[in-house]
């Protein structure tokens, strides 16, 4: 008779498990999965001690909330959502593509004088037929920013000459090596173009030193984390801020049962569909509610160190981004400097050093050479600036009309180019000297 009893429930134990392999593959749901899973493990620990005689040990969990998986797959299109992201993106773009930027060539004799040719009106005003400059560098950082490349096409006349700059689509792009030499075709033009004809800009590169990484799939897990606390968020505070509950009775009930009764009940009332649904129980079950605020859950601290982490994955003091909660008035300028010095400088670097390269013949690369302008940026207050000013004119490294230049006034004709030294100023080795005669 044991036995007998014993090969009905292995019988009715394994037409469960058959019912939560259907829905397993029939749901294509991961969730469901999962929870198949788990379940058929238990039923078959049963089954091993209906034979082996071991004594079951019976294991209640009091958690009440679902486990956490993996944090969502995130994605250049879809960290682009986020405020902070995007905030430090475009943050980071428009700095750039809105900063002054010419063709400059320096001189025997150590000056730097601006050059107004063909190649300078591309970088400065028109880079192609269909783009400005700003919207020219906004594209280049906004690949860099994303996809960690950005790929632009020289085109060249017949004296070899750079008539336009054709920014390509990263996805179009591939890149190759052949017999030590660097080549890359684009899917949309069907050519092979060489590296001499093709600026590629990078942030830090991989294990092949030739492609950058990406910021995003390098931080994955983190964007993945904010995303999650994004989707907590909305459902928070959609759901009355009533995250679960628990389900009480006066019966013992067996393991099955509360894993069944959990499962259902999670299935049909924890998402958002199933809110404000009449929910029936049985076993004589009563839920009870519990309710906590977003400050208890501490969600915003939570959303707060999600920007810090934003701050960190793209180099920006935090202050740029809003959070004043770390800055004072008495470092906020120093932050701002921080800002170009630390931020906006790895970048202008790698755009100018590679256009320096590729974009002049190289008899000309060192002496010709393309740079922005920070000092705009660099600005302090207007005390400051007329200290700073005051002491470069009285000690001759500066004339007038190099100052009015800056602050963007004209000039006073040739009385403001002279420089001007105090008289009462000596070398030491004359004070003795002159007090003598």
């Amino acid at each position: 008779m044991e036995k007998e009893n014993t090969r009905t429930i292995i019988l009715l134990e394994f037409v469960e498990i058959e019912k939560q392999r259907q829905q397993c593959y029939t749901t294509k749901e991961r969730d469901s999965c999962i929870i198949a899973k788990n379940y058929i493990v238990g039923i078959l620990q049963t089954i091993q001690n209906l034979f082996t005689g071991a004594q079951r040990t019976e294991q209640r969990s009091i958690n009440y909330t679902l486990p956490f998986g993996s944090a969502t797959q995130v994605d250049s299109k879809k960290a682009l959502t986020f405020t902070a992201v995007w905030a430090a993106i475009r943050l980071l773009s428009e700095s750039v593509s809105t900063l002054p930027v010419g063709v400059f060539r320096k001189e025997n004799n150590g000056d730097n004088i601006e050059l107004n040719n063909d190649l300078s009106y591309l970088i400065k005003y028109e880079p192609n037929t269909y783009q400005n400059k700003i919207v020219f560098f906004e594209k280049i950082m906004m690949d860099m920013l994303t996809n960690g490349n950005s790929y632009v096409q020289i085109i060249r006349n017949g004296n070899g000459r750079v008539i336009q700059l054709l920014p390509l689509n990263y996805d179009d792009v591939d890149i190759y090596v052949l017999e030590n030499k660097l080549y890359y075709s684009d899917k949309n033009i069907k050519e092979n173009i060489e590296s001499e004809n093709m600026l590629h800009f990078k942030l830090i590169t991989g294990s092949d030193g030739i492609t950058g990484l990406s910021p995003i799939e390098q931080n994955m897990n983190s964007l993945g984390w904010y995303a999650d606390l994004e989707e907590y968020g909305r459902t928070f505070f959609k759901n009355g801020a009533k995250l679960s509950g628990v389900l009480q009775t006066d019966r013992a009930l067996s393991e099955q049962a509360i894993d069944r009764l959990r499962n259902s009940f999670n299935k049909n009332y924890s998402n958002l569909s199933g809110s404000n649904q009449t929910a029936v129980l049985e076993e004589g079950l009563s839920f009870k509610p519990i309710s906590i605020s977003a400050d208890q859950a501490q969600f915003l601290s939570s959303r707060t160190f999600s920007l810090q982490d934003v701050c960190r994955i793209f180099g920006l003091p935090p202050h740029m981004l809003s959070d004043l909660s770390k800055s004072s008035f008495n470092n906020i300028e120093m932050q701002s400097q921080e800002f170009v010095s630390y931020s906006l400088l790895p970048f202008l670097s790698k755009i100018e050093l590679e256009m320096g390269l590729k974009l002049f013949r190289k008899s000309s690369v060192g002496r010709e050479y393309i740079k922005f302008n920070v000092n705009g940026l660099l600005r302090g207050n207007v005390k400051d600036r007329a200290d700073y000013y005051k002491t470069a004119i009285t000690n001759g490294w500066m004339n007038i009309n190099e100052v009015r230049r800056l602050e963007e006034m004209n000039s006073l004709g040739a009385d403001g180019d002279k420089n001007y030294l105090q008289m009462n100023m000596t070398t030491i080795n004359k004070i003795g000297q002159e007090d003598a005669s």
